[in-house]
């Protein structure tokens, strides 16, 4: 079975031969209309080159859409891409004010010097980029997000400022700030004249802005870094306050666990009427150690005596009489110090003291350990200090960058002729299926 495709639709066909011849047309006309009024004589030469580009667009027009019912094709090219942007080159040329861009280069970097890895793992993860986010871009990116924040508007000066550099009498309506904007409006415009990005690998913040005037855009780059120098200062300065306050805290807290440790061993003295249970126990052992000796002397007596004298004589009586009393002062003094029922003896107090005393060493330590790392924290601190470093300082532009009156308009033109181009094309598709 032989196929064959079918017939595009009349108008459908009409619409994409005008498209063609269009876009033919654009490509080599439109190129010798505006180029030219860029020059220094465009002003001599716009009737003469404005009369012949549009003669030679309407014999253009005529010709590709002369199948097309009533040239509408033709006349909507004309109002749709060919008057816009014609209104905009003249906008652009003649109405739009002119702008000026100053650029600055700004860095952070720390006072301490960065060690950095001299081994192969190092190298080859620093030229992969394995080796991590170098500190200084991460505060670069810190600095940027505060430079396209709604927070260095208000650091300059709010609307008033704004309302200044960017609401002037000269300035054209369409690229002057509204008066009375609001926040939104005016963090908005502040974005359409900043451009700002950080090179990763150098840690670089680059920032342009633009103004009406040169003054203008150089006092707002030079207020940028002002602000951004003063951003950074509060951060070095916010991390050194928290991490003192820390340390001092610290230092604090084991103060105050040393003073409750030492209050608890007063007490302890106090209630006990006693400076240290082991010295009390070194004197109950001495007066044991001599009642002992005593005894054994009085027990030697009364063996050596005991064959001569009756056991009812005087002196035997004395001798087990003293011995009893000192068997009945061993008896106490075992026990004060040890006693399985008695909650005061010496070895109970001897207890309760080493722990005071070791609570009162161990709160010491922290506290000398405490002292130690604020000395060593405030010594960091003063090392790692943030600054801002300025690459490149503002300067003052001598030309204005912008506006772009070729590359704009030519852009508005590619544009509005995909659009247009878009919209016949359907348009035609839609009548041919209802014909």
């Amino acid at each position: 079975m032989s196929t064959h495709r079918a017939p595009r639709p009349r108008k459908l066909s009409e619409v994409i031969a005008t498209a063609q011849s269009v876009a033919r047309f654009s490509s080599t006309k439109a190129i010798e209309i505006l180029a030219p009024l860029t020059t220094k004589d465009a002003a001599r030469r716009l009737p003469t080159l404005i009369r012949q580009g549009l003669e030679g667009m309407a014999e253009t027009l005529s010709t590709a859409g002369a199948g097309a019912s009533g040239g509408m094709v033709g006349r909507s090219f004309i109002y749709a891409v060919i008057l816009p942007t014609f209104l905009f080159w003249l906008y652009a040329c003649f109405w739009q004010s002119e702008r000026y861009v100053a650029e600055t280069r700004l860095t952070v970097r720390a006072q301490h010097e960065k060690k950095s890895g001299t081994d192969a793992a190092s190298m080859i993860s620093k030229f992969t980029g394995g080796g991590g986010a170098d500190p200084s871009s991460q505060d670069a990116f810190i600095v940027l997000n505060y430079v396209k924040s709604r927070a260095i508007i208000a650091d300059l000066g709010g609307r008033d400022y704004m309302e200044k550099k960017f609401a002037r009498s000269g300035i054209d309506y369409f690229s002057r700030l509204g008066r009375n904007a609001n926040a939104e409006d005016v963090w908005k415009y502040w974005l359409s004249h900043l451009s700002a990005s950080v090179d990763t690998l150098s840690g670089i913040l680059t920032v342009r802005t633009d103004a009406f005037l040169p003054k203008d855009a150089l006092d707002v780059a030079r207020d940028i870094v002002r602000l951004s120098e003063q951003l950074v200062n509060k951060i070095t300065l916010r991390n050194r306050g928290d991490a003192l306050s820390r340390a001092e805290l610290e230092v604090t807290l084991s103060r105050q666990m040393l003073a409750e440790a030492r209050e608890k061993t007063l007490q302890f003295r106090n209630k006990n009427v006693l400076i240290d249970p082991s010295s009390r126990a070194s004197s109950i052992g001495e007066q044991m150690g001599k009642l002992t000796l005593e005894r054994i002397d009085l027990v030697n007596a009364l063996s050596t005596f005991a064959s001569s004298l009756d056991g009812d004589a005087p002196s035997q009586r004395l001798q087990r009489t003293r011995l009893a009393a000192i068997d009945h002062q061993l008896a106490e003094l075992k026990k004060k110090l040890t006693d399985t029922d008695a909650t005061d003896t010496v070895s109970a107090q001897i207890a309760s003291y080493e722990r005071l005393k070791l609570d009162e060493q161990f709160a010491e330590k922290l506290y000398s350990i405490a002292q130690t790392s604020y000395y060593r924290a405030r010594q960091e601190l003063e090392k790692q200090q943030l600054y801002l470093v300025t690459v490149v300082d503002p300067t003052l532009p001598e030309s204005a960058a912008y506006p772009k009156v070729v590359v704009n308009t030519m852009l508005l033109f590619c544009a509005l002729l995909v659009i247009w181009t878009t919209i016949a094309l359907i348009y035609a598709s839609i009548e041919d299926h209802m014909v």
